[in-house]
């Protein structure tokens, strides 16, 4: 995951992010199209974990970037044939960078042309932040808005390093450079440098939600970063009325994220998803999960993953391991790893 880094993210989905700029390939097949009818409404869909930048695993993951949002949002106020732009959203969060930019260009988009949300499941912390900034927020009996909060998280892996024989020594200039090493225990230190970054997003988050949704900053605190449903969501402001996708959605005039892919390319991807699934597999069995990123970008096969890890295992423990022979982890669980490994080249 981001070590070390707040986020915008309901806590269930905490495990799924770790997104960085680490370079990895990405899907060139994947072509997006504009299909209208009379309705005038662009519908644009806010799905999954999202991150500032657009990623070549999102198509796999279901992942949203800020950068792709606005661009949509953009492309639709510029379509003199638009009248509403629908926010489509389910999603638990993500990162921080780029949200508040996204939130606020949104915002400043009120007025231009009717923009409204829906909360189809959830909209959740950045999510949700992304929903308020539109001039309605709409949810259904069962969805839920809110987790207006902040996130951070470190990984003390000390211990697991010594049971593995491994010692790391980090030379470093200046005091502050080795904060949040995950090979080291938290100092005090680091701990209160996290505590006060998480604070001052938190209260910016807080002035954001207050702003957008018209309400006090002491109203929006003390909801304690709360999820709320249906009615009770509306009941406390942070939701304008109930209502479903469908009810909105009938003749709806415009998807401007709907994929049109060829026979030949999906398969591609779906074989190319296989791939990537499998070098993640070997790598976690391996504990050497920042392996996978240099495998994918170098277009290692399965079988040459396989034989180098064997290899790094060998020297390390001083055996083999047969990792064909281990259970295979959940498909769930393998994506949850794709994006734990594409944070580890941070500065």
């Amino acid at each position: 995951m981001l070590l070390g880094k707040p986020l915008m993210l309901e806590p269930r989905s905490f495990e799924l992010l770790s997104l960085n700029n680490q370079k990895h390939p990405t899907f060139k097949n994947i072509k997006h199209s504009i299909k209208s009818n009379v309705e005038r409404t662009a519908i644009i869909p806010i799905h999954g974990i999202l991150t500032k930048k657009p990623g070549a695993f999102d198509e796999m993951l279901g992942m949203t970037s800020y950068e792709q949002i606005e661009e949509q949002i953009a492309q639709a106020l510029a379509d003199s044939s638009i009248e509403t732009i629908l926010l489509d959203i389910d999603s638990p969060g993500g990162e921080v960078n780029g949200v508040f930019d996204l939130a606020d260009f949104i915002y400043s988009a009120r007025g231009k042309k009717r923009i409204i949300a829906i909360a189809n499941d959830d909209a959740y912390s950045a999510a949700y932040a992304i929903a308020s900034s539109t001039e309605k927020v709409f949810v259904s009996r069962t969805s839920g808005v809110g987790s207006v909060g902040v996130i951070a998280s470190h990984i003390d892996q000390s211990r697991f390093d010594e049971k593995q024989g491994i010692k790391y020594t980090t030379i470093f200039a200046g005091s502050r450079k080795n904060d949040l090493n995950p090979h080291e225990p938290m100092t005090s230190e680091s701990l209160g440098s996290l505590q006060k970054e998480v604070d001052r997003l938190y209260e910016m988050f807080l002035q954001l939600i207050a702003r957008n949704r018209g309400l006090s900053i002491e109203k929006i605190r003390s909801t304690e970063a709360g999820l709320y449903f249906g009615e009770k969501a509306v009941e406390i402001g942070l939701a304008d009325g109930m209502t479903i996708l469908s009810s909105i959605n009938k003749n709806r005039s415009i998807t401007m994220n709907e994929q049109t892919t060829n026979d030949l390319e999906t398969d591609n991807l779906t074989k190319y998803r296989t791939e990537v699934l499998e070098l993640i597999r070997l790598c976690n069995l391996s504990k050497m999960p920042e392996k996978i990123g240099e495998f994918i970008e170098q277009s290692v096969s399965v079988e040459q993953a396989r034989e180098v890890l064997m290899e790094l295992l060998a020297e390390r423990t001083k055996k083999t391991e047969i990792l064909s022979a281990i259970p295979q982890n959940s498909e769930e669980e393998l994506m949850m790893q794709v994006a734990k490994s594409r944070a580890q080249s941070n500065i």
